[in-house]
């Protein structure tokens, strides 16, 4: 397989430390993955070279845009993430801007 990513530094605007929980893909073939220990979903292009993150901020927290312990992920037909907040006992939608 194309490695995506690991436990491993990366070089890039994306932490990868944390425990990874959940992982989904969207119509365009990029992967989104949910980081338990460092509170963010970050997308990843399908060739894995660019990585952005969606949502959380390296920290937990219950505003808007953070997360405490993102686990399950998934897409609806129009396109919007669906985030399970585990310790924030929310699930939140996010709209995808793709551009």
């Amino acid at each position: 397989g194309i490695f995506i990513t690991s436990r491993q530094p990366y070089e890039g605007n994306c932490n990868t430390y944390g425990a990874f929980i959940g992982v989904t893909a969207d119509d365009m073939g990029n992967i989104y993955v949910s980081s338990a220990g460092i509170h963010e979903v970050t997308r990843w292009s399908p060739d894995a070279k660019e990585c952005t993150k969606i949502a959380g901020k390296g920290y937990a927290g219950n505003g808007p845009m953070e997360l405490d312990n993102p686990n399950d992920l998934s897409f609806d037909r129009q396109g919007n993430l669906y985030v399970v907040d585990k310790y924030n006992y929310r699930i939140q939608k996010f709209v995808i801007d793709l551009d």
